[in-house]
């Protein structure tokens, strides 16, 4: 038996043995008074005794009487603590119950788990035999195109393909009210210097029915008292509402802005003591004349009437070469953002100028950046080929698989417009930007330039 039992067994028998004392001590004081009045009080020594007995007998009584009052309250303590005890035990078993009840829960919740694992483990085996088909036959079509791609290798003359032709013509027609030409081309053969200019809309625009934001300049600035000719490349934001109408006014403004300081321009670039703070000062005086006329195509559209620098934000890349006869041809490189100027010679193309020489200026865009405009001056030799070129050309004409079949196409000849602009659509993957690039072919003397072939 457990130890509340044995607790509740020991009241009962304390409780029984206090009620028979108090019963056997009521009935002596029942007793003790008939039995006085019965005995005649006489002052014989005999009753003197009995008188003496008697008193010590009630004394013991009363005695007896105190040690059962105090046995009952002793009872009282001990059922007191019998009962703490029990509502101690009362309390566990109910705690016990609820842990009982929340074992139960937890038992349930684990087997609901259970059955939701076993339903994922499932639906993982279901997957991984529908990525192991997919893998097979995304595997089985690799194969399939690397065959046919092994039999138009087989077939072709380059590494690109045959000849050149335009991508697919594009299925629809751009919307917006910012649209231009798909594609436009531009050139001019200068004696010594032969020059083609191109941009074409990227498959990427073509895909999703955008227009080209790319926009290229050939302009002769005839303000500079020396022959020089003006190149520029102008990459619109593939973000910007206007940009295609923002890159091709940079490229108008651009001249404009060469014209006006014409006179300072030559004798910065070609005076005795050409001043490169001088140049320098210039050049950002000319852009930022370039960045007020951009910002007449969005003027009121901004916050507060101002023009939306967001919507025309553009990265220009321009080139002023010296025109003329000669065995060293000089060049001044500038402009704002991630254009880039690479040279075609002996076979391998390289970066000759870059605006932005690290990352954070490579993002830099006009209107904005006006003022932090980059700079440089180079020179070529006979034989060299200079492209300006937007981004997407640029990392196309560095690339391993692509750099040699342009500079295959490119060197010391001089293409139709209509060959040069297929070029430069040739169909193969790229980041998917538009395509735009300005090429100067320097021969060193025309003679050279007119024995070159197309």
């Amino acid at each position: 038996m457990t130890t509340t039992t044995w607790l509740i067994i020991l009241l009962v028998l304390s409780v029984v043995a206090n009620v028979a004392l108090t019963a056997q001590l009521t009935a002596r004081r029942r007793s003790r008074p008939a039995l006085l009045r019965a005995t005649t009080v006489t002052d014989s020594p005999q009753t003197l005794r009995e008188l003496e007995s008697t008193r010590l007998e009630l004394n013991q009584a009363r005695r007896a009487a105190d040690h059962a009052a105090g046995l009952v309250q002793g009872r009282d303590l001990e059922l007191g603590r019998v009962r703490g005890l029990l509502a101690q035990a009362q309390a566990q078993a109910a705690d016990a119950a609820a842990a009982v009840e929340e074992a139960l829960g937890l038992r349930k919740e684990r087997e609901e788990l259970l059955a939701r694992l076993r339903e994922l483990e499932e639906e993982v085996r279901r997957r991984s035999r529908e990525r192991d088909d997919a893998q097979t036959q995304a595997l089985a079509r690799i194969h399939e195109l690397e065959r046919r791609l092994a039999d138009a290798e087989d077939r072709a003359e380059g590494p690109l393909g045959p000849e050149p032709v335009s991508p697919a013509i594009p299925r629809q027609l751009p919307v917006g009210r910012d649209t231009t030409a798909d594609s436009s081309v531009d050139g001019a053969d200068l004696g010594p210097v032969v020059v083609r200019a191109a941009s074409a809309r990227g498959d990427r625009a073509r895909h999703d029915g955008e227009h080209r934001r790319d926009a290229v300049l050939l302009r002769f600035a005839e303000e500079i008292p020396a022959p020089t000719l003006l190149s520029a490349v102008a990459a619109g934001s593939p973000r910007g509402r206007w940009s295609q109408s923002a890159a091709d006014r940079a490229c108008r403004s651009l001249a404009t802005q060469v014209g006006r300081y014409g006179e300072g321009l030559g004798r910065a670039l070609y005076g005795p003591d050409g001043d490169d703070g001088a140049l320098g000062a210039l050049l950002r005086t000319a852009l930022q004349g370039v960045a007020h006329s951009m910002r007449l195509v969005t003027r009121g559209e901004g916050p507060g009437g101002e023009a939306d620098d967001a919507a025309i934000e553009v990265a220009l890349t321009g080139l002023l070469t010296r025109l003329g006869d000669g065995r060293e041809r000089e060049h001044l490189a500038f402009g704002v953002g991630d254009g880039a100027l690479l040279r075609l010679r002996d076979g391998e193309w390289s970066a000759v100028f870059t605006p932005g020489d690290s990352a954070p200026h490579r993002t830099l865009r006009l209107p904005a950046d006006a003022a932090r405009v980059g700079w440089e001056r180079l020179t070529t030799l006979p034989g060299d080929v200079l492209a300006v070129c937007s981004p997407p050309m640029a990392e196309l004409l560095l690339r391993d698989d692509a750099g040699p079949w342009f500079a295959a196409r490119w060197a010391g000849r001089q293409p139709y417009l209509t060959s040069f602009l297929s070029e430069v659509n040739v169909p193969v993957r790229s980041t998917g930007g538009d395509r735009s690039v300005v090429c100067l072919w320097d021969f060193g003397d025309a003679r050279e330039a007119r024995s070159a072939t197309p």
